[in-house]
């Protein structure tokens, strides 16, 4: 079979999907939340703690990384009375984000060899033969690439139920006796 770019695509995305990865842009945003609450006056924290007062307490966001995080205060034009974070909070915060970027780069480059070698052959055989590892994310024949097509059995009867064409009244049922 040959191999199409989105048959590629897909076996890069499928093998790449199996890739374990952590999820450091939560872990960035819990630890920036709970160091800038813990920086609060306790008067504020008290008010962002509620629910029904949060809402009047702005809010600005702050980038660490590739992950923005709303904390509470306000950021004008270098006006800015943030919570100022200890510097083991920092030190934490940054640490995740060096995590979150190596994970980034290390991803990136896995796919990109990955995409290399789907884009160097033509043929599923060549791809299985040159790294059978991966034969799995590959689709097992002609029929099996084409089964991501979409079914088109029963679409006007779908729509008519939906009420389609628009202003046309429903077509009412007919019970038999």
């Amino acid at each position: 079979m040959k191999l199409t770019n989105s048959i590629r695509d897909a076996f890069v995305r499928a093998a790449m999907s199996d890739v374990p990865e952590i999820d450091y842009d939560e872990q960035i945003r819990a630890t920036v939340v709970a160091a800038s609450l813990a920086a609060l006056p306790p008067a504020v924290r008290k008010v962002y703690a509620d629910e029904t007062t949060r809402p009047y307490l702005e809010t600005t966001f702050r980038r660490y990384g590739s992950v923005s995080v709303a904390i509470p205060g306000y950021g004008r034009y270098g006006d800015e009375p943030q919570p100022v974070l200890s510097k083991s909070d920092e030190s934490k915060i940054n640490g995740l984000v060096e995590k979150n970027d190596l994970q980034a780069v290390s991803r990136k480059d896995l796919s990109a060899k990955l995409r290399g070698a789907a884009y160097a052959v033509t043929t599923r055989g060549a791809l299985a033969e040159m790294l059978p590892e991966f034969e799995k994310y590959l689709p097992a024949d002609e029929a099996a690439a084409n089964r991501a097509l979409p079914v088109i059995a029963n679409i006007v009867a779908d729509f008519t139920k939906a009420g389609w064409p628009k202003g046309k009244a429903k077509a009412k049922k007919v019970v038999a006796a």
